[in-house]
């Protein structure tokens, strides 16, 4: 899989975290798993770079050891089902800090965390300092799923009134959609 289309995930947020919430996407009603696709993870460390989300360094380092794709989608499931139910668990919390013990993090000149280990646990390292300190900034409390019935995308709410990802993709399609069933009906 390589990425040529900007448009290749649905939605691109600021966040490293968010982003790998929103590595599985519907495209044309099918779903894609970038993490079950040949070189998902890779081509997503480099889209990551591209978008200045990572820096050369952070995926340096990542790329040293193998990525597992199952343990990075488990990991993925368990968080994307918890703000679905925008519930907070300890234990879950609990599980953030561990796996920055497992890579402990230091940092380059502008302050980017650099995992001290690659592949899974680096990654997993750099995944759980971001939401930890996006946790502790009230990010999460923002943090919203797309209303739109055919989008998985996970988004930042700033203004508490947004109900898409975006407008102009799925906040269009839903009212395209409600106007048309309306059409239908009358």
């Amino acid at each position: 899989m390589t990425i040529t289309n900007e448009n290749y995930y649905s939605y691109v947020s600021d966040y490293l975290f968010i982003n790998f919430l929103n590595t599985i996407n519907i495209k044309k009603i099918a779903v894609t798993d970038f993490l079950e696709e040949e070189n998902g993870l890779e081509d997503w460390l480099s889209y990551m770079a591209k978008q200045g989300i990572l820096n050369s360094q952070q995926v340096e380092q990542l790329k040293m050891s193998p990525i597992d794709a199952k343990k990075m989608k488990a990991f993925r499931e368990e968080w994307r089902s918890d703000f679905e139910r925008s519930g907070e668990s300890q234990n879950a919390f609990e599980s953030l800090a561990m796996y920055t013990k497992q890579a402990p993090l230091s940092f380059d000149a502008f302050l980017k965390p650099i995992p001290s280990k690659g592949g899974t646990e680096g990654l997993l390292a750099i995944l759980s300092f971001e939401m930890l300190l996006a946790y502790q900034s009230g990010i999460f409390e923002k943090l919203k799923k797309c209303d739109s019935s055919v989008c998985y995308a996970f988004f930042i709410d700033t203004s508490g009134k947004r109900k898409w990802c975006s407008m102009e993709v799925c906040g269009n399609r839903e009212k395209a959609r409600r106007h048309y069933a309306k059409k239908l009906n009358s």
